[in-house]
């Protein structure tokens, strides 16, 4: 057995995520101490209300209400944030790190908005921010892309950020349902603690991109800056559309890099049928890599639930212990240098698309759609009109692939077909994801 170092660390947090990371520590601690030689000790939780009531499995004795218990003890290396929102946690962790102790933090929300200003407040005292944990789940892709793929030149990270929402587009493709009774699954209700969280127009895919990329990249972008879409305007029209083009919906966050430029954005997508990232089915959440010299990578894993992120609460409290017990110097390896590249505009992107018109039904309507986009200097892959009368009596569809072309003039030119006598309502706007091959 290794030599015992002792990581004694206080909890900020009892609800949901940290009830359940209690649960894990005491089922895991004698064994990581075994793997690892680290005992993971902790001193103190933090909590509102010391008389609320909790799980029997809790040790009461833990409880505080007072921060100060926790500012005081010099022996605390590591608190571990799972409060969650902005504030009162905000001043708490400034208080924290005035103390010189190192930062765990699953809060998504606080440090989507304050990573930058945390950040510069940890670096200044020369402790550890962690922020993995914040991303939802247990996959490890900001370390991943830190550490293990240092050496590689990252071009592009394709993700699927929530799980929620991968699993109702899995059970609506899967079962040929609509969203809202995919929203009725039971299995969906055991995953969350009610609907409020599924991702619907892509606001907490948002607030992981921006961790993603600070993390990961060091691009300071407030997730209110990021062209982010959900979910909500997905029907089951759209995924057997995909699927009779080749293609599968996947709920993705994009992050490419350039020399001179970032591209960041998350929506639904058109992924080739084959590709890797459509293999991830349920409430799994996925990171999908290309890089220069290993090519295409990929990691998976549990996207939802105390458990799973608790395997990187865990890691991180090993990770802090190892790095506090060896130089001070070693402590720059988890600064974010930040990075002053720019954010292309979502007009300016170059994507491949596809675009479904609901038109009357009479001659000559494909090539006037066709027209609009040629004359926008939009090529073509192909166009297919169809006619349903028994799903659509009063409606005609025409389906346009664009092989490649820059946003601002797609969007143009749906303006201008718009504009015509032809359509019966709004065109459908897909994105397409380049296969991997």
């Amino acid at each position: 057995m290794p030599k015992v170092k002792k990581v004694n660390f206080a909890l900020l947090g009892l609800g949901k995520l940290g009830s359940g990371f209690y649960k894990v520590y005491e089922q895991k601690r004698d064994s990581i101490k075994q793997e690892t030689g680290f005992e993971l000790n902790l001193k103190k939780i933090l909590v509102k209300n010391l008389h609320f009531k909790r799980q029997a499995y809790i040790d009461k004795t833990f409880l505080t209400t007072n921060i100060d218990d926790i500012l005081n003890d010099p022996s605390i290396d590591v608190v571990i944030d799972a409060i969650g929102g902005v504030e009162p946690v905000f001043s708490i962790l400034k208080k924290v790190i005035d103390q010189g102790i190192h930062i765990i933090s699953a809060n998504r929300t606080l440090l989507a908005s304050k990573m930058h200003t945390i950040s510069q407040l940890v670096q200044e005292k020369n402790i550890l921010l962690l922020p993995e944990s914040s991303m939802g789940g247990g996959v490890p892709i900001i370390s991943t892309l830190r550490h293990d793929l240092v050496a590689n030149n990252v071009k592009a990270v394709v993700g699927i950020l929530s799980g929620t929402s991968n699993f109702i587009l899995s059970k609506m493709a899967e079962e040929k349902i609509d969203l809202k009774t995919a929203l009725k699954s039971s299995n969906l209700m055991k995953m969350a603690e009610s609907l409020s969280v599924i991702d619907y127009e892509g606001t907490d895919a948002a607030q992981k991109v921006s961790i993603l990329a600070a993390g990961a990249f060091g691009l300071k972008i407030n997730y209110l800056d990021i062209p982010a879409s959900g979910i909500s305007d997905i029907s089951l029209f759209d995924i057997q559309c995909a699927d009779e083009f080749g293609y599968e919906i996947k709920p993705l966050a994009i992050l490419k890099q350039s020399p001179d430029f970032f591209e960041i954005r998350i929506h639904p997508t058109f992924v080739p049928k084959g590709h890797p990232i459509t293999l991830i089915k349920g409430d799994q959440n996925a990171y999908f890599v290309q890089t220069d010299l290993i090519g295409e990578y990929m990691i998976y894993g549990r996207g939802i639930g105390a458990e799973a992120a608790s395997s990187l609460l865990l890691r991180d409290l090993v990770a802090a212990g190892s790095v506090t017990r060896a130089h001070s110097s070693r402590r720059r390896e988890y600064r974010i240098n930040w990075n002053h590249k720019p954010i292309l505009p979502i007009e300016d992107i170059i994507s491949a698309y596809y675009i479904r018109f609901p038109c009357i039904d009479e001659p000559g309507v494909v090539g006037k759609i066709t027209t609009a986009l040629g004359n926008a200097n939009i090529n073509l892959t192909s166009a297919h009109a169809e006619v349903d009368k028994k799903l659509h009596p009063d409606i005609g569809y025409v389906h346009i692939l664009v092989e490649s072309a820059p946003e601002h003039a797609v969007m143009e030119a749906i303006k201008t077909v718009e504009e015509m006598d032809i359509l019966k309502g709004h065109a459908k706007l897909f994105r397409i994801l380049r296969s991997s091959k």
